[in-house]
């Protein structure tokens, strides 16, 4: 007798929820899938939000599909605006404000959450984290013509976002403790053509700082004071100083938890029953965050669900940042590789920069300018150097 393929529940309508209906979709056309999300539930691009602005974006036409589009499309069973509340392992029962929802299997797509600084200041409620649709239209809203905004973080959304800005008509403030942009990613020397290169279409640099408090200024503005005393005047704020793993759910219903929701090589959880995957996962690797691998993992985790367990895969991970005024794509370092950054290219095409670890194997690049172009070639040989055997 044929066995029935099991009821998945899907929490999350991010890219990584909707990565993995679309693999279960196809493997099993008659599985019944519910996505449950606290959200609408339309599916867009969440990289598209920090080069909106250039592009002349609003919340709505950032939408690619809407949620009754894709739920037709997936023939899944939608469940729009109810947060996932708790997880009765036992009785295999997800708990929502909608009412409890049945499952066989359980894929976690949760996201991550914006890291909410402690600052001090009556306006410090008035930074907004730009992480989601509903957060980029209220940031759109609250944005006057000509507006100044203060950034907070020279990571990469925030550095993505300064150049949006600077390219579109307004003025960006950029505070950051570390020493250059992207500093967590890239050289200091290609950190500072970045600076430079940001200054001369507008952007303010505040580096080496933090914001200490934010007050009220008038009716709208606002204005913050640095570790240093320095004060900014500004319309807005953008706080863009990292995501954390959202793990709450996972941790409160006893599954393994580090800094994400810990995961096999499979994609599945501590239980058996339950997986995680996208920015909420942590793989044997680590946190893996980007959509290349949000789209590896899917492609691995569906046939898992459905009862055939599958490695993972994860490509070279390579990341284009969105820095129009300066081009830039890298391969960041692995997180617990020593090495250095060796430089290997400087000219009018642009900067090349390695990352060689302690056996003299390149890890990881940082190309700049025209030289972006070498990405599939540097990923190639990339690959074909993890192949080959330790001497």
């Amino acid at each position: 007798m044929a066995q029935t393929a099991p009821h998945v529940v899907v929490v999350g309508s991010g890219l990584a929820g909707y990565g993995v209906l679309r693999e279960l979709r196809k493997l099993a056309p008659d599985a019944r899938l519910t996505l449950v999300t606290h959200d609408d539930g339309h599916f867009y691009s969440k990289p598209a939000l920090s080069t909106a602005l250039a592009k002349g974006k609003v919340a709505d036409t950032l939408v690619t599909t809407a949620a009754e589009k894709m739920a037709a499309q997936l023939k899944l069973d939608l469940r729009a605006g109810r947060l996932a509340e708790g997880i009765d392992r036992e009785g295999k029962v997800l708990l929502t404000t909608g009412g409890p929802i049945f499952y066989d299997r359980l894929v976690l797509a949760l996201g991550a959450d914006p890291v909410r600084p402690p600052i001090d200041g009556d306006a410090a409620h008035r930074a907004l984290a730009v992480n989601n649709l509903d957060d980029y239209r209220e940031f759109r809203e609250k944005l006057p013509d000509g507006a100044r905004v203060l950034v907070m973080g020279a990571g990469l959304v925030g550095t993505e976002f300064a150049n949006d800005l600077v390219t579109s008509g307004y003025r960006a403030v950029v505070v950051d403790m570390l020493g250059h942009p992207l500093a967590q990613l890239v050289p200091a020397p290609v950190g500072d053509v970045v600076r430079d290169t940001l200054a001369g279409h507008g952007v303010e640099w505040h580096l080496g700082r933090k914001v200490a408090a934010i007050h009220k200024a008038g009716d709208k503005g606002i204005r913050a004071v640095l570790d240093d005393g320095t004060e900014i005047l500004a319309d807005v704020v953008l706080s863009a100083v990292g995501l954390r793993p959202n793990t709450d759910l996972a941790r409160n219903a006893g599954l393994e938890v580090d800094r994400g929701i810990k995961v096999d090589q499979t994609g599945r959880t501590s239980d058996p029953d339950i997986f995680a995957i996208g920015d909420c996962a942590q793989y044997p690797q680590g946190l893996a965050a980007y959509v290349t691998p949000i789209m590896a993992a899917a492609r691995a985790i569906a046939p898992g669900v459905l009862g055939t367990p599958t490695d993972i895969r994860f490509p070279t991970l390579s990341v284009q940042v969105k820095t129009t005024t300066y081009p830039l794509v890298l391969l960041p370092k692995p997180g617990d590789v020593e090495g250095q950054w060796q430089l290997a290219e400087d000219d009018d095409a642009g900067l090349k920069y390695l990352f060689v670890d302690t056996n003299g194997a390149t890890r990881g690049y940082v190309l700049t300018r025209d030289r972006c172009q070498e990405r599939m070639e540097m990923d190639k040989l990339l690959i074909e150097a993890l192949r080959e055997p330790a001497a």
